[in-house]
């Protein structure tokens, strides 16, 4: 399993392949924001602080979110669209307030 570091909350927990970010901060209880849970809101944007590598490729949601996002750079990424995809590895996610 991966370890998932939630700076904001100060929560670190191990994630299994396939997890969302979105599963592992709901169980968590992570004060990270959610909206629409599929894609659509980008109100779950966050910054992957180091462990990119270990989730799952960008999806077609995300760039058009990000596209919509000023200042969007390659380490945000939408917490319900992104995946766990190593059984190692540490991924720290930090959490963007407002867009």
């Amino acid at each position: 399993m991966a370890l998932v570091l939630l700076k904001d909350d100060q929560i670190s927990v191990k994630a299994s392949v396939g997890t969302t970010m979105r599963k592992v901060a709901q169980a968590t209880g992570a004060s990270m924001e959610f909206g629409c849970r599929v894609g659509d809101c980008a109100t779950c944007v966050a910054t992957v602080e180091r462990g990119m590598e270990y989730l799952s490729p960008l999806t077609e949601k995300e760039r058009k979110a990000m596209s919509l996002i000023e200042n969007a750079d390659e380490k945000m990424r939408l917490m319900c669209q992104c995946s766990v995809i190593s059984e190692e590895g540490e991924i720290e996610i930090s959490y963007i307030h407002s867009c």
